[in-house]
């Protein structure tokens, strides 16, 4: 057996098991704050992990843990998050923190914008057919 494929595997049950443990405990902190009942929670949620993602992203400490994890780690927090926050350092590194702030607000804002109207557009076609 490949010592090396074993390692991966582990490596990701392990990242992606701790990144799984720590949205049952953001869960938790929500249905504690706002009731089980709560509409939220998956919502606030998903939310907690995205803002935990780009904190850890612009740090560094994430492509450590995709270096480790592989898609244990990847498959959580992948996606926008990474992007906005790709886009953060990259205009940081040029022009500083508002600059990367600004940068990764307006590619926040340009992914909801330019999304939802190629769905309307698709949906559009999809009706007229």
């Amino acid at each position: 057996m490949n010592v090396g494929v074993v390692k991966r595997l582990f490596g990701s049950f392990v990242i992606g098991g701790i990144i799984g443990c720590a949205s049952e405990c953001f869960y938790a902190f929500w249905r504690f704050l706002l009731g089980a009942q709560s509409p939220w929670l998956m919502s606030l949620t998903l939310v907690t992990l995205g803002v935990v993602a780009g904190i850890l992203y612009v740090f560094g400490v994430y492509r450590k843990l995709e270096k480790v994890g592989a898609m244990g780690a990847v498959l959580p927090f992948s996606g926008l998050v990474s992007a906005v926050a790709g886009s953060y350092l990259a205009a940081s590194e040029k022009g500083g923190t508002r600059a990367g702030i600004k940068a990764g607000v307006l590619f926040f804002l340009y992914v909801l914008g330019v999304g939802p109207l190629v769905a309307a557009l698709f949906t559009i076609v999809y009706a007229c057919l």
